[in-house]
């Protein structure tokens, strides 16, 4: 087994000051990634907005040109 490298512990070190330099930093990290959870679950649990109505005409529909470009072909 060997000792990790320079660069990886400076990074791993640079990291962990990051996160224990201040008090609280990780409770505020956790708080913001259960608010952002929470918001997921309520996002998929609501009903569409009634805002997102569909369109009142249909949109047209696509034409398959490859009918058309048989037609050009068979004509040259």
């Amino acid at each position: 087994m060997h000792m990790p490298g320079l660069i990886p512990l400076l990074i791993v070190l640079a990291l962990a000051f990051l996160l224990f330099s201040r008090p609280g930093r990780i409770s505020n990290l956790m708080e913001d990634l259960g608010k952002g959870i929470r918001g997921f679950r309520k996002g998929l649990s609501d009903p569409q907005d009634q805002s997102a109505q569909p369109p009142a005409e249909t949109p047209r529909q696509v034409q398959d040109q490859n009918e058309q470009r048989q037609r050009d072909n068979a004509q040259n």
